[in-house]
């Protein structure tokens, strides 16, 4: 059914409560809504992890300044818990304090708290193991020890005088990186936690490079090593994707957030391998929230928009490349709705795509009781928004025509209106000129649409499919008139009658006796039910049966057991 301004009422604003049976009771006892939509942003959300384990991760949102955990429902994480094994503190997560650092398995909580001796401050935590440095420039290793002492193994290996710069964790829960500059240049090696010892693979930068790792490989910049090379070993380079050194999975090195994307694509991440040198891409749309995970793997933010953003895991696949699969959805932001239209069992909400950015209309399918049925969909390509005037509660204009489309009013630079037209697909805007403005449209159906201007002429626009433009096909004195399928219902020329035109062939196909005391102010038509209203007074004709109904003439409820037949 197409919008009634009199038989129903719909509230604007970040979620919209559907009521779609008419009142059957007193005015006191309002009907519950069948169910409630909410406008999203199509803007991505970035996030970074907190904490990536082997039950789930933590991520925060940039978006509210939120937290949220995510499990993996069908993961079973290492069932041992405690610091005398390194491998099941891929399930560990580690909370700082001042002098100390606790320790807990997410999966099953149990803990262990590091003690920092006096002279050592935190550089870096993985798992069960956390780095320091003391004031001689030695770094340590610490773990809790069973008795609720702290055990502490001084790195050897570190080259003599070298001056840590930074410390990176990556795709192992037994090694951490430690970048540091020596006679002015800058070189790249692993803790081997288990047993705090040091190994440079990588040298000669003259400034800190980009780093990632897992078990098998170290890449720093443009080179990659093995991580069990001989001694001695160079490092060469590889092939890599644009962007940014993201993880190393498998054999694979992930590269993504390139800071530059040519116009028309979207940002991707790729993997290069370092065995063959190919390149493929993992997931199209990718950007933001990507990083390694202490297993080896990755996670990484994907998909086409905001209301259908993904976090995916990427793991090792058996034939040396990667695979996803996706385990999370990032929740869009609400926005304001400043429209809304119901038509063909479809609910159009038009509102910004962003805070402050284009609007655009998005819809929602809604079954035979008025429930949703699916998710946010776009229906428009990327809109100014309409130009209102202040305190026009009407504006923006919009109308459902039941095909899968809707109408609307766009303004330009001189302030004269034209009637839109958008919904079959995303890219399409059909339009056609009125010449006027300060209009309205009170009706529409299918092809066409009814165009109240503000200097008092009426017009229908036909807007038919596989056009860009429209056409006015009539003109006159503005006057209560409403358009379904493809007549057109305006006041007959006796008391109360209301006549139908056909809008093709202009011929008038039935004039009906409304039981209206007046001319109708205004009229509304749907399927072979005809609205009329003289103002003080209103009523529903139908026209298959000849049944004529009471209505209030205002926006309050029907009397008690007053309800109208689905059409």
């Amino acid at each position: 059914m197409t919008r009634s301004r009199r038989l129903a009422t719909v509230a604007l604003g970040g979620a919209v409560a559907l009521t779609c049976a008419l009142p059957t009771v007193p005015a006191q006892a309002a009907d519950s809504p069948v169910g409630t939509v909410r406008l999203r942003t199509e803007k991505r959300i970035e996030i970074d992890y907190q904490w990536a384990g082997a039950s789930g991760f933590q991520y925060h949102s940039y978006v509210g300044n939120s937290t949220a955990w995510v499990g993996y429902p069908d993961v079973v994480p290492p069932a041992h818990a405690g610091p005398d094994d390194l491998a099941t503190g891929i399930d560990v997560v580690n909370t700082r304090g001042a002098s100390t650092v606790t320790q807990r398995h997410r999966s099953t909580n149990v803990t262990a708290t590091v003690t920092i001796p006096a002279g050592q401050t935190y550089a870096a935590a993985v798992g069960w193991s956390v780095l320091t440095r003391d004031t001689a420039g030695t770094l340590h290793v610490l773990r809790a020890a069973a008795d609720g002492t702290t055990t502490d193994l001084p790195v050897a290996g570190l080259p003599t005088d070298a001056q840590p710069t930074a410390y990176v964790t990556g795709g192992s829960v037994g090694r951490l990186a430690v970048l540091y500059t020596l006679d002015g240049m800058t070189s790249v090696g692993l803790v081997d936690l288990a047993d705090a010892a040091f190994r440079t693979y990588v040298s000669g930068f003259s400034a800190d490079p980009e780093v990632v790792f897992n078990d098998r490989w170290l890449v720093a910049g443009s080179k990659a090593i093995r991580v069990d090379a001989g001694p001695g070993t160079q490092p060469t380079s590889y092939t890599r994707g644009p962007g940014h050194l993201e993880a190393v999975v498998g054999d694979q090195v992930l590269t993504g957030n390139p800071d530059f994307v040519p116009g028309g694509t979207q940002p991707a991440l790729t993997a290069g391998s370092l065995v063959t040198g190919a390149v493929t891409t993992v997931l199209s749309a990718s950007f933001g929230g990507i990083g390694p995970t202490l297993d080896g793997g990755a996670l990484a933010t994907a998909g086409p928009s905001g209301i259908d953003w993904n976090v995916h895991r990427v793991t090792p696949a058996q034939d040396g490349g990667v695979t996803t699969e996706k385990v999370a959805q990032i929740p869009a932001y609400a926005i304001g709705v400043n429209g809304l239209a119901l038509a063909g069992g479809e609910l159009f909400l038009y509102g910004a795509t962003t805070p402050g950015g284009y609007s655009r209309f998005n819809s929602f399918q809604l079954d035979a009781t008025g429930r949703p049925t699916g998710q946010q969909t776009p229906r428009s390509p990327a809109l100014t928004a309409s130009t209102c005037l202040a305190g026009d509660a009407a504006c923006p204009q919009l109308e459902a025509l039941g095909d899968g489309r809707a109408s609307y009013l766009s303004t330009d630079s001189e302030g004269k209106e034209s009637v839109s037209n958008i919904g079959l697909d995303t890219t399409t805007i059909r339009n056609e000129p009125t010449g006027d403005s300060g209009g309205r449209i009170p009706s529409g159906s299918g092809r066409y649409v009814l165009y109240n201007g503000g200097s008092g002429t009426q017009r229908v626009v036909d807007l038919p499919n596989g056009t860009t433009e429209g056409t006015t096909v009539l003109t006159g004195p503005r006057t209560a008139a409403a358009v379904w399928g493809q007549v057109l219902w305006t006041p007959g020329t006796t008391q109360g009658a209301v006549a139908g035109k056909h809008l093709k062939t202009g011929r008038t196909v039935s004039t009906v006796a409304t039981g209206a005391p007046c001319t109708p102010s205004d009229i509304q038509a749907v399927n072979t039910w005809l609205y009329w209203s003289c103002g003080s007074t209103a009523g529903v004709y139908d026209r298959a049966t000849g049944r004529k109904i009471t209505v209030p003439a205002d926006n309050g409820p029907a009397p008690p057991r007053r309800r109208l037949p689905d059409p």
